[in-house]
Parts: C-alpha cells; sequence; structure tokens
C-alpha cells in the first residue's frame, strides 16, 4: 500500500513538472515575434504611390519576417478611411499601413476625424519625392510659361487636379508661386485615381508627386518640379529655375502600427524594413523611379511628422487666405 502511494506521488509529480516544461517552453515560442501574416493597409486606390511602395517592400519584408503581408485596400477620404481602420486595429504588430506625409497631418484636421498624428506608433519612412505639375500627354500647354500666360489671360479658367485636401493646400502653394488664379478639382482615393481625370482631358493640370511622373511618363507629362533641384529621373525643371519660387512640396512615404503597439515589435518590424530597404534591387527601384530612399529609427519618423507640421500650417494659411479671395 505504502509503494503504490509513492508510485502514486512520483507519477504526480512527475507529471506536474512535464506540464510545467510544456508551458514554459510554449510560453517561450508564444513570444516569438511574428508568428502569423501581417495585414498591410494601403489607404489609397490600387495603382498609386502607396500601392507601389507597398508592393515593392511586400516580398523583402516577408522574406525577414518570415511571415505573408496580406495587402488590403481601405480608401477614401483622402487616407483617412484606411488611417482610421488602422487607428481603430488591435496593436499586436499584426495590423500595420502606409503613411504619406503630410496626407496623415492634413486629413487629421477634418471634422470628426478620430485620430491625431501623434498617435501611431511609426515604423519608419522609406522615401519621398518632390511635388510635380504635370498635363496629358497630347496637352496644349507644353511649359510652365504657357499654363501660366493661359491662366493670367483667363483668371479661374484653368482646372488643377489634387488629391484630397492634402491637394488643396498644395494647390494654394502651387498658385501662389505661379502668381495665377486657376480652379482646383479635388480626387478622393489617391493619384491612381485622379490619373483618369489628367488623361481624359477632364482636368487641365494635376498635382502629384515627381515618382508618379516617372512611372506614369506615358501617360503624363510633367511641366515643373517643386524643390530645388532638377531630377535625374525627370527631363522637367524646377519652377525656382523658371523664376517661379516658393513651390516646396514633397510626399513621403513610410509604415505605421496602431496607437499602443509594443515598442519591441516595432523594432522587430523596423530592422525587417531596414533589410528590405537596404536590399539593392529595392533602392535602385526607388532610384530609377525619382524617389530618395530614406532610412529612420522609429523615433526619427515620429519626429519627422512632427517637424512636417509648421509646412502644413504655412501651407494651410496660404489656402485661407486664397479662399477669401
Amino acid at each position: 500500500m505504502v509503494k503504490k502511494r509513492i508510485y502514486l506521488r512520483g507519477g504526480i509529480l512527475c507529471a506536474v513538472a512535464l506540464a510545467f516544461l510544456a508551458v514554459t517552453a510554449g510560453g517561450a515560442n508564444a513570444g516569438a515575434y511574428p508568428e502569423k501574416d501581417i495585414t498591410f493597409i494601403v489607404p489609397y486606390k490600387p495603382g498609386g504611390g502607396s500601392d507601389t511602395q507597398a508592393r515593392r517592400l511586400q516580398a523583402g519584408l516577408e522574406k525577414n519576417l518570415g511571415v505573408k503581408m496580406r495587402i488590403v485596400y481601405k480608401t477614401g477620404g483622402g487616407g483617412a478611411i484606411g488611417f482610421n481602420e488602422l487607428h481603430g486595429s488591435k496593436p499586436d504588430g499584426y495590423t500595420i499601413s502606409n503613411v504619406v506625409v503630410p496626407n496623415i497631418i492634413v486629413t487629421s484636421q477634418g471634422k470628426d476625424v478620430g485620430y491625431k498624428p501623434d498617435d501611431f506608433a511609426y515604423i519608419g519612412m522609406t522615401e519621398k519625392s518632390v511635388g510635380a505639375l504635370a498635363v496629358k500627354k497630347d496637352s496644349k500647354f507644353k511649359s510652365l510659361e504657357e499654363i501660366v500666360a493661359y491662366a493670367k489671360k483667363n483668371p479661374g479658367k484653368l482646372t488643377v487636379a489634387g488629391v484630397g485636401s492634402t491637394g488643396h493646400s498644395n494647390y494654394a502653394e502651387l498658385v501662389n508661386a505661379l502668381g495665377i488664379k486657376a480652379t482646383y478639382v479635388p480626387i478622393s482615393g489617391g493619384v491612381g485615381k485622379m490619373l483618369p481625370f489628367i488623361m481624359g482631358g477632364h482636368v487641365d493640370a494635376g498635382i502629384l508627386a515627381a515618382a508618379h511622373g516617372v512611372k506614369h511618363r506615358l501617360k503624363v507629362t510633367v511641366l515643373g518640379l517643386a524643390g530645388t533641384k532638377q531630377s535625374s529621373a525627370l527631363p522637367a525643371p524646377t519652377l525656382e529655375s523658371r523664376g517661379f519660387k516658393g513651390f516646396t512640396m514633397e510626399t513621403t512615404w513610410g509604415i505605421m502600427a496602431p496607437p499602443g503597439t509594443p515598442a519591441d515589435r516595432i523594432a522587430v518590424l523596423n530592422a525587417a524594413l531596414h533589410k528590405t530597404t537596404g536590399d539593392p534591387s529595392v533602392k535602385n527601384a526607388m532610384l530609377k523611379n525619382g524617389l530618395i530612399p530614406m532610412t529612420q529609427t522609429p523615433a526619427q519618423a515620429k519626429q519627422y511628422v512632427a517637424d512636417t507640421m509648421g509646412a502644413v500650417d504655412r501651407r494651410n494659411n496660404l489656402l485661407k487666405i486664397l479662399l477669401k479671395k
């Protein structure tokens, strides 16, 4: 009887020990991140800069993280629908999204949007492009000077498209630099949605990133660029080189996660992002398409957004002045 009790007690202790080992081993494996596919939200229509960025990064992120990237489109509101979707997602590192600067700032200023730029957990910015003014291939406008001359002769008749509210503030900066009066046409859904308006002649011109001009160079012609440096990928002058100063538009793309995503998981995503963008094929694809590659820590990405707010405020003030005229 005593032996039976000893055997029974020994069996129980052995079972408890094995269970403990199983739990602790399982806990160690459960701590590995990521363990399942990651949802990658694209807040704009297919064919635009955000879609292109996601597709360019997809293979590298999958290789470096060891899981699949499931790309989904949540479009509308100049990106606000997708940004809101991310904002309300579980902060576990399994949902990420494009972030477009300054769009994330401008859309947050809309009524009842539900998020602020500094809410999100930024993973890193990957690339940027200066702004550009584009027309359809067979447009009657062959130069900046021709557009300016037409607009001055016909105040308000020139139509210029842009993406949502972000495009409107960029438009205000553009017409201020050119010294003209025109009519703004807002397009929702990203540059991919705007291109048919330009190509079909429904608008005279469109504001987009130089990278879009490179990608769609068989469909549109870029007449002028923002900033002070001419792009090696586009045979277009800067506005400043033609005597039109003040068009400083830049579009920057990055990756972000929901508010409250653990810092250790953001670090894993950031490391994978660095490996992906450091790949020569990815970097060369950026350069070939008129993009300027970027490498940032999460803290630098967050600061980059904060620093851009000043430029957005300046453009918004120009827009307010424009709307009063």
